[in-house]
């Protein structure tokens, strides 16, 4: 038993040893000028200045044009809990495990009155919580198989559980406040919104929009499916404007529509395309203080801006896994002029701003 023990004792001091020579050798890279993430930016307000080391550079439209998109930071589990301890690494090495969070497929983004950032994680089952201010992480589990939507409002989460057919309100701590399901006539909820004390949750297989007090009660719908005006084909997300109006990704009819809070038509702009302005695949949809309309192109791994009558005003983005670069990127959602996408198989959330006077 003591040789035992002084074995393990010899090879978790060799696994500590070896840990700190490849620290120090990476640390002294760096010294040297090597590329690194850039730290954590805590309490980032629009109109600060960006991070140095978080590539001040990456603006749109390039230089010497007028920024109107900056970059601002990256974000994932690890980026705000901080760098785990030496121990605990020494432990992962030894034992080749990790407990350490990650998220598995971030989609829909809200974003609380306290700054609070909420993503839902797909296949992940959670809600993964950044506090930036506070430079914390916490998770709210979330019993579901396909979490797709996220909304907050009056304190509480609204979520959308697209595989199980159901929208689920929940309390902060992840409790359960009410559920609607398929018995209720939900098939496919997707993309889900806030406009004052109504939720408007797209209903993907339904090509409809339900509209829902906070208190879970149905109060209506619009939508059919079709391709005329107000008519859906296979609709996925969902944005309000500072006004009222709503605007939905209609996916398979290559558009964006708009209607008012009541759903009343109020006209329509895109087409099906490879090139800037057209649509293959639009996803999450947002709409600044311009009154400018930010549509994800998930497979083309950009950001297409549009005007309120629906001309291409600026596209950001490319393939890719560096800052400013998305891989198949989903959600989207502004707040206070903060952009925040979800890019999806990179598994963070990247962070812009949109500078309305330029710079």
């Amino acid at each position: 038993m003591r040789a035992l023990r002084s074995s393990a004792l010899t090879l978790f001091l060799t696994a500590a040893f070896l840990f700190a020579v490849g620290e120090s050798a990476a640390a002294a890279q760096t010294a040297q000028g090597s590329p690194t993430l850039s730290s954590p930016v805590v309490g980032y307000r629009a109109g600060d200045a960006p991070p140095p080391a978080a590539s001040s550079r990456l603006t749109w439209p390039p230089p010497p044009a007028p920024t109107r998109i900056r970059f601002i930071r990256s974000i994932d589990p690890a980026a705000v809990r901080g760098k785990p301890s030496v121990l605990s690494r020494v432990m992962r090495l030894l034992i080749g495990s990790s407990d350490a969070p990650q998220m598995q497929q971030p989609y829909g983004i809200a974003i609380a009155p306290d700054r609070k950032i909420y993503v839902a994680d797909t296949f992940g089952r959670a809600i993964h919580v950044f506090d930036l201010e506070r430079s914390r992480y916490s998770t709210v589990r979330v019993d579901g198989e396909s979490l797709i939507g996220v909304a907050f409002a009056a304190g509480c989460l609204f979520v959308t559980d697209s595989a199980s057919g159901r929208v689920l309100s929940l309390d902060t701590k992840g409790h359960k406040i009410w559920t609607l399901g398929r018995k209720e006539g939900f098939e496919r909820p997707t993309g889900i919104a806030t406009v004052g004390d109504r939720l408007y949750v797209v209903d993907t297989m339904q090509n409809r929009v339900v509209i829902l007090s906070l208190a879970g009660a149905i109060i209506g719908s619009f939508g059919k499916r079709g391709d005329r005006p107000g008519q859906f084909n296979f609709p996925t997300n969902i944005a309000r404007a500072s006004d009222g109006r709503i605007y939905v990704t209609d996916t398979m009819n290559f558009r964006v529509q708009i209607f008012d809070a009541d759903g009343r038509y109020l006209r329509a702009f895109g087409r099906l395309g490879d090139g800037s302005g057209d649509f293959d695949k639009p996803k999450g949809i947002a709409v600044d203080s311009g009154g400018h309309i930010y549509v994800v192109e998930g497979f083309n791994d950009v950001v297409q801006i549009f005007d309120e009558a629906g001309r291409l005003m600026l596209v950001f983005g490319e393939s890719g896994f560096g800052f400013g670069q998305f891989w198949l990127p989903t959600g989207i959602t502004i707040a206070n002029d903060v952009i925040y996408v979800a890019d999806s198989a990179n598994r963070r959330v990247q962070i812009f701003e949109y500078l309305k006077d330029g710079r």
